[in-house]
């Protein structure tokens, strides 16, 4: 009697794995719509960072999946797809992470996305006071030394995740250059299309395959003031209101909630931070051999 076989772990075989507000939700999204690809339906499972974040106490207040039986269920959907993906931004910064993501799929590919450390930095504090984390001005997590352990958790996720070079070199050095994929968010941007076609190649799957490209996921927008800003903070009464309105009258009531225009960051932070985050940059450049002159010029 021939003794029954088990059915393959299916597991995913690349990460997003940051940064943070440099364009991962749009290419979760664009990547999730190729017919080739499965992605994780929970962005930001955070398995592989998960003990790193609670060991910080992280502030955010979803942490993400901490059972592999529960991470592996993710991707039990996956089979017959030729690339099974998760986005996790918390990946990149942890140093840990690069080999406990090795130690369990040893082959995998890794896509990073980098922006100009000082619009991510300032991008990642609206974001983040957006979501009610935040209550303390962009100036005083930086210039303030007597930071509170809360500020302190500030200042790592604003300003130390900018600093990019041993964060892609430790995947680097774990997985080999030929396993990482770097893609610099002005091009993403701008070149969507093109950095998309190299993705594929990448990946390996169908490269005439013609996706949506327009849409922008998680585009920026900060409550319009103080009142709006008290009653966005709380998560319950933002998913009452995608649950229960049609989309018509969510996207009115966040039209007049909303709004895109950027308070403007003050000179001599811009200078300070061009400043602090210079020589990382000029080691980056070396690391990829790509022209980084729009960063620290």
């Amino acid at each position: 009697m021939q003794t029954e076989q088990p059915e393959p772990l299916m597991l995913p075989n690349f990460f997003i794995v940051g940064a943070p507000k440099a364009g991962t939700t749009s290419l979760y999204h664009y990547l999730d719509a190729h017919p080739d690809v499965f992605m994780s339906p929970i962005k930001e499972t955070n398995y592989f960072s998960y003990e790193s974040a609670v060991k910080q106490d992280l502030y955010y207040k979803e942490r993400g999946i901490s059972n592999w039986n529960d991470y592996k269920k993710l991707f039990e959907n996956s089979d017959g797809k030729k690339a099974v993906g998760e986005a996790s931004v918390s990946y990149l910064f942890y140093e840990a992470v690069p080999q406990l993501i090795k130690n369990k799929i040893h082959d995998a590919r890794i896509i990073i996305l980098l922006r100009n450390p000082v619009e991510r930095a300032y991008s990642h504090y609206q974001m983040d006071c957006k979501l009610g984390y935040v209550n303390t001005s962009f100036e005083k997590i930086i210039f303030n030394k007597n930071r509170t352990p809360l500020e302190n958790l500030f200042y790592q996720q604003f300003i130390l995740l900018g600093l990019y070079y041993e964060q892609v070199k430790r995947y680097m050095d774990v997985f080999g250059t030929e396993k990482v994929l770097v893609i610099l968010f002005d091009d993403f941007k701008n070149t969507t299309e093109k950095e998309i076609n190299r993705l594929y190649r990448f990946l390996e799957i169908d490269e005439t395959v013609k996706l949506n490209l327009d849409k922008t996921h998680n585009p920026f927008a900060t409550p319009r003031n103080s009142v709006f800003r008290f009653i966005y903070r709380f998560k319950k009464v933002r998913l009452m209101m995608k649950n229960l309105l049609p989309k018509k009258i969510q996207l009115y009531i966040l039209e007049i909630i909303l709004t895109k225009k950027k308070a403007p960051v003050e000179e001599k932070t811009i200078k300070f931070l061009n400043e602090f985050y210079k020589p990382d940059i000029m080691k980056l450049e070396k690391l990829l051999n790509r022209n980084l002159s729009k960063w620290h010029e």
